[in-house]
């Protein structure tokens, strides 16, 4: 469901209205214990038309990132390993969710290394904040995520808020008010989205965030699972 919600967040950033992906067994099971009142499920009509249709083969795709300064500016993560960065974010709707912080988790305890870069922890939510100090990380012999962050030398994770996404006032959590360079999990990356008009903010995902944590270069996550 998580992954749903991250799709259909990026479909504007893709230049859509709206994305929708139809109710189904997974749906139906994550509103178990949240649905207070009976609800119905909405489906396109089996005689629908749609203007076109387009099929991707996942196996296929490599990690992207999306570079300064659009979220349509799109480069592969392993063409840029010569962009050095000063700063890693992992947060907001987009990207702050319990399962982004257990893929970072996860790839930071299978590398056993520790960052390179200041990298901050921005929960969407008081629930994932909570997984957080609960959740067990996969491989990593039952620590949790924010066990596993400190050991890496992450910063504690913060109250949930957008705080740097948003840019802000200068005293916002994270907020870039330098001219540097960050890759960030959030889902916008123009001129002063996070701070300071000059900054260069690389959209990407969690994996990729905590890849170039521990490098202090873009990276391709996949050097490290």
């Amino acid at each position: 469901m998580e992954d749903r919600m991250t799709l259909c967040n990026m479909v504007v950033e893709a230049g859509g209205k709206n994305g929708v992906v139809p109710a189904d067994s997974t749906t139906f099971k994550y509103l178990e214990g949240k649905a207070t009142v009976p609800y119905q499920p909405i489906a396109s009509d089996a005689e629908a038309s749609f203007l076109q249709e387009y099929r991707f083969d996942v196996s296929k795709l490599e990690p992207v990132v999306a570079k300064p300064h659009s979220p349509d500016n799109r480069g592969l993560a392993r063409e840029c390993k010569d962009v050095k960065i000063d700063r890693v974010y992992i947060g907001s709707c987009t990207g702050g969710k319990t399962e982004d912080f257990l893929a970072a988790a996860q790839l930071m305890a299978t590398s056993g290394q520790t960052v390179k870069v200041p990298t901050f922890l921005v929960p969407a939510t008081q629930k994932v904040w909570l997984d957080l100090y609960t959740l067990p990380v996969l491989g990593a012999d039952g620590m949790t995520c924010v066990e596993v962050f400190s050991k890496a030398g992450c910063d504690t994770p913060a109250a949930p808020s957008c705080a740097a996404c948003l840019g802000g006032p200068h005293d916002t959590y994270a907020r870039m008010n330098e001219a540097q360079v960050c890759v960030s999990t959030t889902n916008r990356n123009f001129p002063g989205r996070m701070g300071n008009k000059d900054a260069q903010i690389y959209l990407a995902s969690p994996y990729t965030a905590a890849a170039s944590a521990l490098t202090g270069f873009v990276t391709d996550p996949r050097e490290f699972l």
